[in-house]
């Protein structure tokens, strides 16, 4: 990654951890009905918008926080579910840094955050990944 892209990503990453973005996932954690519309809204942008070579694991970040909202994985971190659940309230915003239309960065923050998400919340998710396929939950 060039030294201009570093310091953008750096950028949104701060801009996330200063911003008002866990806030608002907590209230949604905490509201069943906030969290299915977040997920219809998630899966809506990522039938229509491509990240990538983040794609899988954008799509990873989604069944997690969907299998906890469906109660059938209930061995999650709390604190770890917030950051995922803020991460995705971002990629879904059209309030970002870097707004989605602009050609060639426009999902360059998203999925700068959502590498993060993955990065802090790694453990979280090999767990919930060793989960799934023991359930047989990956054929959904």
């Amino acid at each position: 990654m060039n030294k201009r892209l570093k310091n953008i990503k750096d950028e949104v990453i701060r801009q996330f951890q200063e911003g008002k973005w866990q806030k608002d996932a907590a209230e949604y954690v905490a509201d069943n009905r906030k969290m299915k519309t977040l997920l219809a809204a998630v899966l809506y942008f990522f039938k229509r918008r491509s990240l990538g070579p983040v794609i899988k694991d954008a799509i990873l970040l989604y069944y997690y926080v969907k299998d906890i909202v469906e109660k059938r994985y209930t061995y999650f971190n709390y604190k770890k579910l917030i950051l995922i659940v803020a991460v995705l309230l971002y990629v879904v915003s059209p309030l970002d840094l870097i707004p989605d239309f602009i050609t060639g960065i426009g999902l360059f923050d998203d999925a700068a955050l959502i590498t993060y998400a993955l990065h802090l919340a790694d453990k979280e998710l090999q767990r919930y990944f060793a989960w799934r396929k023991s359930t047989n939950q990956q054929k959904e």
